[in-house]
């Protein structure tokens, strides 16, 4: 019997390797069907931190319509700018309508709405700590609504809630197979 061990590639195996895809600046190559993971990860972690931006997009209109003494609000905004609009806005009156106070709101508003645009960003770079700090902060923000009993808002709270652990839940999978992958080459 000769059990000479056969070195070429079968047909399988030769496509297989041809579908191997080649990191730009890296000599590893890694499978296809990895690198198709890794993008589906990548994907719903993107779209967990674009919720970071919506946050801070729907927040902001919030504080407009709160600033120019609009009755109507987003459900999708934060507690905390719904709670800095009406306490400014009642300053304002005790002050006889005093415009300042109103514009220091609306610059707080902004720097909470920055925050969260800061959080967006770094989250869609794949920043772990990023969607951690978020879902906190965004889990505190979800028991303003809880002590007011608004319930669509809380309601809304919970469904945004889902998308972003959603998307820190993505990142971690993706970290956890770049790191696979790294160690496999």
């Amino acid at each position: 019997m000769n059990y000479e061990t056969n070195l070429t590639p079968t047909t399988a195996e030769t496509t297989i390797l041809q579908q191997s895809v080649t990191k730009p600046n890296d000599s590893r190559a890694v499978p296809s069907f990895l690198s198709g993971e890794a993008e589906v990860y990548r994907k719903n972690m993107q779209s967990g931190a674009r919720w970071f931006f919506w946050i801070a997009g729907l927040s902001l209109i919030n504080a407009i319509a709160a600033a120019t003494n609009s009755k109507w609000s987003f459900l999708a905004g934060l507690g905390v700018t719904e709670f800095i609009s009406g306490f400014m806005s009642a300053l304002s009156t005790d002050l006889g309508n005093s415009s300042a106070v109103m514009v220091l709101g609306f610059v707080l508003n902004a720097l909470v709405a920055g925050f969260f645009v800061f959080l967006g960003v770094f989250a869609g770079k794949g920043h772990t700590w990023a969607f951690l700090v978020g879902l906190v902060i965004y889990a505190l923000d979800a028991l303003i609504f809880l002590a007011a009993q608004l319930w669509f808002p809380l309601a809304f709270h919970a469904f945004v809630f889902y998308c972003l652990y959603r998307g820190f839940a993505a990142n971690r999978k993706l970290k956890q197979l770049e790191a696979e992958m790294a160690t496999s080459a």
